[in-house]
């Protein structure tokens, strides 16, 4: 979720599609180079926290800019 939050707030779209990209990209050279075979787990893990990461971001942002200011 931290990586979400992380690039959500760069506000470019580069930079989540970027981490979107490399996130997929790291679980697979982990796959590849190590001997023993690896689970596909803990990819999905990463990806579903990264889109909740960029979810909550997007509520937070939302949530602040309709509460009235006094």
């Amino acid at each position: 979720m931290a990586i979400g939050i992380a690039a959500g707030m760069t506000r470019s779209a580069f930079a989540i599609a970027l981490v979107a990209l490399l996130i997929p990209l790291i679980f697979v050279l982990a796959l590849v180079l190590p001997p023993e075979p690896a689970s596909l787990l803990p990819l999905a893990i990463a990806v579903i926290g990264f889109n909740i990461g960029l979810v909550d971001l997007l509520l937070v942002l939302f949530a602040c800019r309709r509460r009235p200011a006094h």
